[in-house]
């Protein structure tokens, strides 16, 4: 017990993205397969995510994965409202009764840490906290808060301190606000997702972003590292909107082909589809009669976890059959003609 004391001493306070891959996926080889009841939790993954906070039809989703330990700690990791730090981890092993995965993993466990604390040194003020130091005091407060990008981590009363971590979003809201028809509806769109029937958290320009900042530094940043898709709300207004136009290809460009299903299209006026979107399937609320239907259609493709990366599919030894392979480019080619074969190509004029 005092050996885990210790290291949850080591990892206090250091987020759950500070863990590499090596440790994760050692960490899955004990809690993927399905584990028994010993207390309050079962001691696999799900037992863990329920400890996290996780509700039942999270887990059941995790559980449709092929690497669920690694789909938990990726998802837990976006979710700041649920404590995802390395301490926390430790401590829910601890509950679900499996110390072993503590012992087996405590090594990298503190290598990690102690490699994300070396690189965050630079971060910190090299003057004591406890000791005044006069005008330098407020400049290193405005570094910090040149770094805080939405309106939430600037109110959050630990950036004084700068403890905030990062927020993630399971979507970035791209619109018109000055067409009033699509204004609201995004507003209609936040309080049903947003609502305790869906629990996600949208990131949505001219609500949580801060006047003042670098707009398309600030949109490009939000898009590609904070957010896990972008919901594109298509209208006549939207055509008009060159910020909109913007959002749009720039999270397209990370999503190429829709293979990853980055951009999500909802109609909310008919208008015609933009080319770069006509290969991917959409959402019309211009028909009432699929409303009620396309409110838990769009709630589970927020829900659904990105497209993986290969190496989640595919191990090392596979790949390298690959890349020394004659043929192996003709093996990408089919695997990405595949994806293209099964992608919905309708138009919605």
């Amino acid at each position: 017990m005092s050996d885990n004391s210790s290291i949850k001493d080591v990892c206090k306070g250091v987020p759950l993205h500070a863990l590499n891959m090596a440790v994760r996926n050692k960490m899955a080889s004990f809690l993927d397969p399905e584990g028994f009841v010993t207390g309050d939790f079962c001691n696999d993954y799900t037992g863990l995510a329920e400890c996290a906070g996780f509700q039942y039809e999270e887990i059941k989703r995790l559980q449709s994965q092929r690497k669920p330990t690694l789909e938990f700690l990726h998802e837990w990791g976006t979710r700041q409202d649920r404590d995802p730090y390395v301490d926390v981890l430790i401590s829910h092993l601890e509950r679900i009764g499996r110390p072993d995965v503590i012992d087996e993993c405590r090594q990298q466990i503190v290598q990690d840490v102690q490699k994300y604390k070396r690189c965050h040194e630079d971060l910190d003020p090299v003057q004591s906290k406890e000791v005044s130091c006069g005008n330098e005091v407020t400049l290193y407060k405005h570094e910090i808060k040149s770094s805080i990008l939405t309106k939430e981590e600037a109110l959050d009363p630990r950036q004084a301190c700068g403890s905030i971590d990062k927020l993630y979003y399971d979507g970035f809201v791209i619109y018109n606000p000055n067409g009033q028809a699509d204004l609201n509806f995004v507003k209609e769109l936040a309080d049903r997702l947003e609502g305790p029937e869906y629990g996600l958290k949208l990131f949505i320009p001219f609500r949580d972003d801060l006047p003042g900042t670098a707009r398309y530094e600030v949109t490009a940043e939000i898009i590609a590292n904070r957010c896990k898709r972008a919901l594109v709300i298509l209208s006549p207004s939207f055509l008009q909107s060159p910020a909109a136009d913007f959002q749009l290809k720039f999270a397209q460009c990370l999503s190429p082909g829709a293979r990853s299903k980055k951009v999500v299209p909802v109609f909310n006026g008919r208008c015609k589809m933009p080319n770069i979107l006509r290969a991917v399937n959409f959402v019309d609320f211009t028909n009432p009669g699929l409303r009620d239907w396309n409110w838990p259609r769009l709630a589970a493709v927020l829900k659904c976890p990105l497209e993986p990366d290969i190496e989640t599919y595919m191990n090392k030894e596979e790949l390298a059959k690959i890349k020394m392979s004659p043929d192996g480019y003709k093996q990408v080619r089919d695997m990405f003609a595949l994806s293209v074969a099964l992608t919905d190509f309708k138009d919605f004029e």
